[in-house]
């Protein structure tokens, strides 16, 4: 019988309620066990330790980190933005594996240094970037990587979620108005997810970016942070990206396309709309018969006029495919993974390099904002954002 492998849970938050506390109970059978969690709250401690069964519960990290050394193998770090870098050093130099809920950290040196602290310790970090996770992005990445679309040349991902959505319907605290603790607004409550998630698919590293991240539609009585978001990237292999996002849309619109030089793809996990009726759909613009076509085509190219259409039609009719794969809980997907990836000595599919390299481009906003021009990456010096004082 394996031993029994050790969570826990530092910010309690509505990400840690909604998601990761259920997820983790939903691998009990795997022998994953819930030990400790913290929170600022004593209240909200006590009460979600005892619905979700963990044994002991903290109202200070220093203290979880002392009292579970030892005893807890991983934590999940879902605390407030300006929280990561101090508690994930912590907890990786008291020998336990991170998942840090994202943006990684709130300024570019942060994030390097929560990169470089738990290389030091020998222990495995890994950004929360569930995007990555969803079943209709890791097909799009399957079909990027087997060459299906060509060579992916341009890339545009968006995400548009108004402050009366999550930040007001969902969330318990209100940290993501507040610069001291959030860093910035949509740039990174929102950014770190969509930077991510196109880099993933553009394979490559970020070489430059412009971009501007400003208030435009939110009263600065509600918050000085920034609500409106565009930016641009270039890749080290000459792709290029755009992301855009803002804070103030009534409903949720989000959407990934990926364009290459033989095909192209769309897909969106968070919300539908007037022009998206399924959550992938690829064209390709290759030459192929029945008998030798890629089999994520055959298992999902639907006839449009007889059964037998694509077997006497050499080569096929090209034609856009949908793909709707089963809506499987992107979270649970990314802990069980996580916990995989300690146990068999893997590299995480969001490495805390990648979360990092995440914060090089939006801190890079500023200061591509701050000298009206492309900025270099890496950044050559720390970039802290208005109104953000490192802890």
């Amino acid at each position: 019988m394996s031993r029994i492998f050790h969570f826990g849970i530092i910010g309690l938050g509505s990400i840690s309620e909604l998601v990761h506390l259920p997820s983790i109970a939903s691998l009990k059978e795997k022998g994953i066990e819930l030990t400790a969690v913290c929170d600022i709250s004593e209240v909200r401690a006590r009460e979600l330790a005892m619905k979700w069964g963990a044994k002991r519960y903290y109202t200070s990290y220093e203290e979880f980190v002392k009292k579970e050394k030892g005893i807890i193998d991983a934590v999940i770090i879902a605390s407030p933005n300006a929280c990561h870098k101090n508690q994930a050093i912590m907890a990786a130099e008291a020998g336990m594996h991170v998942l840090v809920e994202k943006p990684l950290a709130c300024t570019n040196k942060e994030a390097w240094d929560i990169v470089k602290a738990c290389r030091r310790s020998g222990v495995k970090l890994m950004v929360g970037c569930n995007y990555r996770f969803w079943l209709p992005n890791e097909i799009a990445k399957k079909i990027i990587d087997e060459g299906l679309i060509g060579n992916p040349i341009m890339g545009r991902s968006a995400l548009h979620e108004g402050w009366n959505l999550y930040p007001e319907q969902i969330a318990v605290s209100r940290f993501r108005y507040d610069p001291k603790l959030a860093g910035a607004g949509a740039l990174f409550d929102l950014g770190a997810h969509k930077v991510d998630l196109l880099t993933w698919f553009l394979n490559s590293l970020p070489k430059r970016v412009f971009g501007v991240a400003k208030r435009l539609a939110t009263p600065e009585n509600v918050t000085p942070l920034d609500d409106s978001v565009a930016i641009i990237i270039e890749y080290q292999n000459s792709s290029i990206g755009v992301v855009t996002l803002d804070r103030f849309s009534p409903v949720v619109s989000e959407v990934n396309e990926v364009y290459g030089t033989e095909g192209m793809l769309f897909t969106s996990t968070e919300s539908g709309g007037p022009y998206r009726s399924v959550p992938l759909a690829f064209y390709t613009d290759k030459e192929y018969v029945w008998e030798t076509c890629p089999e994520i085509i055959k298992k999902n190219r639907w006839p449009i006029f007889f059964w037998a259409e694509d077997l006497i039609n050499k080569p096929m009719p090209k034609r856009w495919i949908s793909i709707v794969p089963p809506r499987e809980w992107s979270y649970t997907r990314m802990v069980n993974h996580f916990i995989e990836c300690i146990k068999e000595d893997k590299e995480p599919k969001v490495k805390g390099e990648d979360g990092a390299w995440a914060m090089e481009v939006l801190c890079g906003v500023f200061k591509s904002m701050e000298t009206q021009s492309w900025v270099d990456l890496p950044l050559k010096e720390e970039v802290i954002p208005p109104g953000y004082k490192p802890p």
